[in-house]
């Protein structure tokens, strides 16, 4: 993880604090996955609550490896699990809402281990929603827009009841096929043994938290921008995306998480952020005042699907409101790590 810049990630992070969110104050959390984008960017706003706010959130991760860490954050309350979300998970502490974000989330990963992508949606969540029918914990589940497959024609954007084509003999349906037997393992949870959860279908994520070994084009271009490099591009960039900022999309984890009906599916999505991938680079390398260059090649990796624009609706009926527009989120990544 590169170092931030404290100072602007603070001033960031003030930015998605809502009354509404209080509840989450004096609780017990578990996070997986907080070495990712979404799951670590989570694990800092509560840590930033904690430090600032004094909010007593009461903090435990799961991580498969290490946890990278801030020299800014005081981590010495903080429960750190290092597992695999696939073996059995053992917790004494009381629980009052599972975050599951672990899963492989990049192309790269999808096509050197689709088993693993599979089991990890699949027997991870499963391990998950038992300990949160032993513990009467709520789990929200980080789940995907590429559950939703291609779009029908004539649809501009998917609501939470579209379901669309998906080549499920395709490797690459490892990811979506697996994420959608999550969301029926947590439904067939609740009506089995009453275990409260919802789930969370985030549009393209991003932001200063990425891994660097994630090979989605977009964590390439921010990588290109710090770099100072120009950004090259493989192909026209013409698929359609709804982009959203990671510090929006962690707000609305916990509006989902408070307010969010139980069985329940949320779309989070921007805005502003409804653009092409060619979109996204030259917002980035004129934020950077880098170059765009196209070398276009006949294969490039990342999802098939072309158009996956997301309503987000249903999620601001909770009362969410996005904090940052799209420009806003372009400046603020590459601020937290200039």
């Amino acid at each position: 993880m590169r170092k931030f810049n404290k100072n602007k990630y603070f001033s960031s992070l003030s930015k998605i604090i809502d009354p509404q969110l209080s509840a989450i104050s004096d609780k017990s959390v578990l996070i997986t996955g907080a070495n990712g984008l979404i799951g670590g960017s989570l694990l800092d706003f509560l840590m930033y609550l904690n430090q600032e706010h004094d909010a007593n959130i009461r903090i435990s991760v799961l991580v498969r490896s290490q946890l990278e860490k801030h020299d800014f954050f005081d981590y010495e309350t903080l429960n750190v699990i290092v597992q695999s979300v696939t073996d059995s998970i053992d917790i004494e502490n009381e629980v009052d809402y599972i975050f599951h974000a672990a899963s492989n989330a990049h192309p790269k990963a999808y096509d050197l281990y689709p088993v693993e992508t599979s089991l990890i949606n699949v027997i991870g969540t499963n391990n998950i929603l038992l300990l949160a029918k032993e513990k009467k914990s709520k789990v929200i589940f980080i789940s995907s827009s590429e559950v939703y497959g291609e779009l029908a024609d004539g649809k501009s954007e998917h609501v939470e009841d579209d379901y669309g084509y998906i080549d499920i003999l395709s490797p690459r349906a490892c990811y979506s096929e697996s994420k959608r037997m999550a969301e029926t393992l947590i439904s067939s949870y609740i009506k089995e043994y009453g275990v409260q959860g919802v789930s969370v279908r985030p549009a393209y994520i991003y932001g200063p938290r990425f891994s660097e070994s994630n090979s989605r084009a977009d964590v390439q271009f921010i990588k290109n921008c710090l770099n100072n490099e120009d950004i090259v591009m493989k192909s026209e960039g013409l698929q359609f995306r709804s982009y959203c900022y990671v510090l929006d999309c962690v707000m609305a984890i916990l509006f989902i998480a408070l307010k969010g009906e139980n069985g329940q599916a949320y779309n989070v999505s921007s805005d502003t952020g409804n653009v092409q991938l060619v979109d996204f680079a030259r917002a980035m390398a004129n934020c950077a005042n880098v170059n765009l260059k196209f070398e276009l090649s006949g294969s490039v990796g990342g999802s098939p699907v072309m158009n996956s624009l997301l309503s987000n609706k249903k999620l601001k009926s909770l009362g969410w409101e996005e904090k940052f527009n799209f420009d806003d989120g372009v400046r603020d990544t590459l601020a937290i790590l200039d």
